[in-house]
């Protein structure tokens, strides 16, 4: 990987060839994956990919235009910089976006691991080999995909703007199978070395022998208890659908400022601050990327905001913009679910009739206004009985509202799962609702 210095002078030469065009901003991507597969208890497939992808906006007389690319070298350059200019050319007049002033923001790399960086083939297939060696212990066949992922971003622009910060990623999912029924498990960090593999084997090979030979069970309104990966899901879903400033703007939040919509236990923030979730500490303009508490103690505190939509609503940005132009607005990147005291035995313990969740599939928004939304059970759902586990149960449609279920909230684990999440990542604990309701 190069490093912040050689993209930054990358992005120095695009600069200095886009200048004379008018406010320009550059971006420099270089990404480095690598991916080892495993089905049916052995590696089928390891693939590498490093890329490097260059952005330029340019911003003149109310038009703006965006060029991409993923070749580098001088002719390269310079038909970034002619792509950028002739869609500027042919934009509509407007109000365009403007690149922004640098804010001063420190250029951290505090959700980035060397130890990721250097993760060999041989060290991936090593890890793989323990969990498929687990699950044939246990007679069953182990499926997933570890994947590491080292991200330099760089970004320059007319306005003074110099930033460049690097993240990494470590993700390790395994599913196993027996004959009748299997499992889910999944660990994500910034550093690979604190993943702890043969913990999570140890989760999965035992939660797919308990579910086997699952039998149905009448859909309704059920106490649940939920992994982290289930509540990782809802926390991603809640913040797709309502807490960006877009989202606001635009009167399609369930968010209203002031008043109380959950628990008084449930306290959700967006914290750049923790290093397992990998975070980089500017976002797409680069502006520095703050935390922001978004429910305080049940009570709607705040959203993220760009600065498209920091400007239309009076504040600052947060940092939580995609590159611009977008349509999307900003969303949350970082999403945390504060923990409580709770732990999943002592929640089973307390549950008359409910059901364990172990994660959501497939779920789709369905009224964004009142958070409802709709998926399935999957890989591990069981029936609960006078505070035991009594059987494994077939999966179920769950058609929910997020902020009802939040509203309902008997207690909530102490140790959290970080989860990724589809753009960023989220920090879950488990939770105890005392009502979600199965459709089917």
């Amino acid at each position: 990987m190069r490093s912040h210095d050689e993209l930054l002078a990358i992005a120095d030469g695009i600069l200095e060839r886009a200048s004379a065009q008018g406010e320009a901003e550059v971006t420099v991507t270089e990404s480095a994956t690598a991916l080892t597969r495993f089905a049916n208890g052995g590696i089928h497939q390891n693939v590498a990919d490093r890329t490097q992808r260059l952005r330029l906006r340019l911003v003149r007389d109310d038009r703006s235009g965006v060029g991409e690319m993923q070749v580098v070298g001088d002719d390269a350059t310079q038909t970034l910089v002619d792509t950028a200019e002739a869609i500027r050319s042919h934009s509509p007049h407007g109000e365009p976006v403007h690149p922004i002033r640098p804010d001063g923001g420190a250029d951290t790399d505090t959700g980035y691991s060397d130890v990721t960086e250097a993760v060999t083939p041989e060290e991936r297939a090593d890890t793989v080999a323990m969990l498929c060696a687990a699950a044939e212990a246990a007679g069953q066949k182990a499926f997933g995909t570890y994947e590491t992922a080292v991200t330099s971003v760089a970004m320059v622009s007319s306005l003074g703007l110099r930033r460049a910060a690097r993240h990494s990623v470590a993700e390790l999912i395994a599913v196993c199978r027996g004959d009748d029924g299997s499992a889910y498990g999944a660990r994500q960090a910034a550093d690979a070395s604190t993943i702890q593999a043969p913990a999570l084997a140890t989760e999965v090979t035992d939660r797919c022998a308990r579910n086997q030979g699952a039998t149905s069970v009448d859909p309704g309104t059920y106490e649940v208890v939920l992994s982290p990966y289930a509540a990782a899901e809802m926390l991603e879903y809640l913040g797709l659908i309502g807490l960006g400033g877009l989202s606001v703007l635009e009167h399609r939040s369930f968010m209203r400022f002031g008043e109380r919509l959950m628990s008084e236990t449930v306290t959700i923030t967006d914290d750049v601050r923790r290093p397992e979730l990998a975070p980089l500490p500017f976002d797409g303009e680069g502006s520095t990327t703050k935390p922001v508490t978004i429910i305080d103690r049940g009570v709607c505190a705040g959203v993220v905001h760009d600065s498209v939509t920091a400007a239309r609503t009076g504040v600052t940005t947060t940092g939580h913009s995609f590159p611009q132009p977008n349509a999307e607005g900003p969303l949350p990147r970082y999403l945390c679910l504060q923990s409580g005291e709770g732990d999943p035995d002592s929640m089973i313990a307390s549950c008359v009739r409910g059901l364990l969740v172990t994660r959501f599939w497939y779920v789709r928004p369905v009224h964004p206004l009142q958070t409802i939304i709709t998926g399935m059970t999957r890989d591990g759902t069981f029936l609960i009985q006078h505070g035991r586990v009594v059987r494994p149960v077939r999966d179920l449609r769950f058609t929910q509202s997020i902020i009802g279920a939040l509203a309902d909230v008997r207690s909530i684990g102490s140790e959290r799962i970080a989860s990724r999440g589809y753009f960023g990542a989220a920090l879950a604990p488990w939770l105890h609702l005392g009502h979600f309701t199965f459709s089917s």
